[in-house]
């Protein structure tokens, strides 16, 4: 389906890393994941393939989930990002190419949310 395009994953935890790239490759979509922001900035610097990241807020290194939107919506403003969490339960003035899914989702709604975002 969207076979020339990737699928920034960032999520610190290893265990939810894997269900969530599971998850994503149903949709015929290439994951490439990171365990922390600052892997996923240097991936950012060096691929042009990326066309959605999709990141959670809490990460135990020095950049969380946030820093890294705030880094891609000043040096790659058009990207979007699906930002995710379990401890928050909403966040607002997200622009508009940004999107909240509050933890625990279902793969329907994650393979909404992604389709949203991505070329038909």
């Amino acid at each position: 389906m969207h076979m020339s395009v990737s699928v920034l994953l960032v999520e610190d935890n290893q265990i939810m890393r894997t269900l969530i790239a599971d998850a994503i490759t149903l949709l015929d979509i290439t994951v490439i994941d990171c365990g922390s922001a600052e892997d996923a900035v240097s991936v950012l610097e060096s691929s042009s393939s990326i066309a959605l990241v999709m990141t959670d807020i809490r990460m135990l290194r020095c950049m969380d989930g946030l820093d890294l939107a705030q880094v891609i919506w000043s040096r790659w403003p058009a990207l979007p990002i699906i930002i995710t969490s379990g401890h928050t339960t909403a966040l607002d003035g997200l622009p508009a190419n940004a999107t909240f899914l509050a933890k625990p989702w279902t793969i329907d709604v994650l393979h909404r949310a992604i389709r949203a975002f991505l070329p038909k």
